[in-house]
């Protein structure tokens, strides 16, 4: 038993030393294109990574290029662009079935932001007439010699901050609408290559069926 033993250590020495002395090369490719087997690595090659190969062209060990940090934050913000396209995409197909459903939904919801701004408008008209009937008062009170009654000249300003609060809101509304189109728009584009792509052939707006 001991001499089994012995024997199958001798055995297990013997092929651990034959692969421990088994020649290693290195294989790269450079920046042109040209592969390299050598015994050792040029420093200035490591970084582009490279292979570890036995005598017999079996691959030991991959090392893999390195990167700079500047590449590596660009590669993770391609790929965190990428997950939110995807999400995006995955989002705009359960809204829309295709390029048309975006029309619609952009033109009603401009729709509803010039009625929004249209009502301010009219708001705006119907304080001017205010204005203007306080500011007849203020004028006959001058042309007779009165003094201006100080209520008109408080109602007279407060319709002027009124007046000013309504433009700025209409301008509020007309760059959101400005905005929301350009978003539509966006996800309207986004949409026809969707839809070209499950479809597998080309989208037409309707207008182009049209002679």
């Amino acid at each position: 038993m001991k001499t089994a033993a012995f024997i199958t250590l001798a055995l297990s020495l013997i092929l651990i030393s034959s692969q421990s002395s088994a020649a290693q090369f290195y294989r790269w490719i450079d920046a042109q294109g040209n592969t390299f087997i050598q015994g050792y690595i040029p420093p200035e090659s490591v970084a582009g990574g490279y292979e570890i190969i036995d005598d017999s062209g079996t691959v030991l060990t991959t090392v893999a290029p390195q990167i700079s940090e500047a590449e590596r934050e660009a590669a993770d913000t391609a790929r965190l662009s990428a997950e939110m396209q995807r999400a995006r995409d995955l989002e705009l197909l359960k809204l829309y079935r295709s390029p048309r459903d975006v029309d619609r939904a952009m033109n009603t919801w401009l729709s509803r932001m010039d009625m929004e701004a249209r009502l301010k408008r009219n708001r705006i008209r119907i304080k001017e007439n205010e204005y203007d009937t306080f500011q007849s008062r203020a004028a006959n009170q001058e042309r007779i010699g009165q003094d201006v009654d100080p209520e008109l000249v408080v109602k007279l300003d407060a319709i002027s901050v009124e007046i000013a609060k309504y433009s700025r809101e209409i301008r509020a509304v007309e760059e959101r609408q400005a905005e929301s189109r350009a978003e539509f728009m966006l996800d309207r584009g986004r949409m026809v290559n969707l839809w070209e792509r499950i479809n597998n052939k080309k989208w037409q707006d309707p207008a182009a069926d049209k002679p």
